[in-house]
């Protein structure tokens, strides 16, 4: 039975699937449309609405010329609702229900925390053979041809925040602790033995101060290089701006790491093996840089599997090697996701970041996140 739901006419139920209801109809313009929305029950989730949002966001993101176009989309209604336009000739809502599907359970609470991603890879993989052609009996069932990048990120253990700064200093300290004492030492020796203070002069010429502590850990330990920040990296941005020349910045370089990246310098970064949590506001602003590996050529789904662990999914794709995501839709709050895939020296790694900080600061996000997407793109060999 068809009925009136706002402005739209003629609506009829076409599909539901637990929590998600499709419908048809025509809008004040008599255009055909489908209208995909939330039940009143799982409207009143904040999980469920949420995976709606960023799911029509993820379909905003992808959109090509085969998707019919989104009319409206009001994510903020008591029962959240997208509109869009029915063509048979293009992909419509379907594209929205069975990404939503792939996502999650239909009903029931939504998976959350580090169990999360797996139990999403399951129901992207059984979307993906509901919707694919019969396999061929001599071979393996064909992949998803969309699975968007996502990595769950454990929480890091609390460490000192004075860590990062006392690491640059901590060595010339003691570098210079030791040239006074052995100039102290040989120079009284020396004056007791001589009378003229010479005898100490050969030893201290020998110590070169003027050497940045890091080279000289290098030299030390050939197996604990510190990455060096590249002035000549280009200038790419995956979105906001650049960090300025004049911007109040620190670098943030660790041992053994592919590459190094800088921070304003309100923030205090501490180490957690391969990811560095860089906190302001007393906590309240958190950016997570990190790094991993990806074995022999690094395949797609090898990609995939790693991007499925960043939180705020689904990431746009804008090569094969980026992705990125931005979450505005809590008030105060920008929240953001990056993903790049680079060869260093050493093979391929992938580099990562997330953020979740304060709106006052969006563009000092942008501008991690850039640096880390130059910085990282900068070690491969030339």
């Amino acid at each position: 039975m068809s009925r009136t739901v706002g402005p739209y006419t003629d609506v009829t139920t076409a599909r539901v699937e637990g929590a998600y209801e499709l419908c048809e109809g025509l809008d004040e313009n008599a255009r055909p449309v489908q209208i995909l929305t939330l039940g009143s029950t799982s409207s009143k989730d904040p999980a469920r609405r949420g995976l709606l949002s960023d799911t029509v966001a993820w379909a905003y993101a992808t959109a090509g010329p085969d998707d019919a176009p989104i009319l409206v989309a009001d994510l903020e209604a008591e029962q959240p609702y997208v509109v869009i336009l029915h063509d048979t000739r293009l992909r419509g809502a379907d594209r929205i229900m069975d990404r939503l599907l792939a996502l999650g359970p239909a009903t029931g609470p939504l998976p959350v925390g580090p169990a999360a991603a797996a139990q999403r890879a399951a129901h992207q993989l059984a979307a993906a053979q509901r919707s694919a052609a019969p396999a061929s009996p001599t071979g393996p069932p064909s992949p998803p041809p969309m699975s968007p990048p996502v990595v769950m990120i454990a929480p890091p253990k609390k460490r000192s925040q004075l860590k990062p700064i006392l690491i640059g200093i901590g060595s010339v300290v003691v570098i210079l602790a030791l040239v006074i004492g052995v100039w102290a030492v040989m120079n009284n020796t020396g004056a007791d033995e001589t009378g003229d203070g010479t005898a100490g002069a050969p030893d201290t010429a020998a110590v070169d101060v003027s050497q940045p502590p890091a080279e000289e850990g290098n030299e030390a330990d050939a197996g604990n290089e510190v990455p060096q920040w590249d002035q000549e990296a280009s200038a790419e941005r995956v979105g906001g701006t650049l960090f300025p020349d004049d911007a109040a910045t620190h670098t943030i370089a660790y041992a053994n790491w592919p590459f190094a990246f800088k921070v304003p310098s309100g923030f205090d970064c501490a180490e957690e093996e391969r990811s560095a949590v860089c906190t302001a506001d007393a906590g309240d602003s958190r950016i997570t840089v990190g790094w991993e590996p990806c074995e022999g050529d690094c395949p797609r789904a090898a990609r995939e599997a790693l991007r499925e662990a960043l939180p705020y999914q689904p990431l746009a794709e804008m090569s094969g090697d980026i992705a990125v995501a931005e979450r505005t839709q809590v008030y105060g709050r920008w929240r953001g996701a990056l993903s790049v895939f680079a060869t260093g020296t050493d093979g391929v790694f992938h580099a990562w970041a997330s953020a979740d900080i304060t709106t006052d600061r969006t563009d000092e996000g942008w501008q991690v996140f850039n640096d880390v997407l130059n910085q990282a793109l900068s070690k491969t060999p030339k």
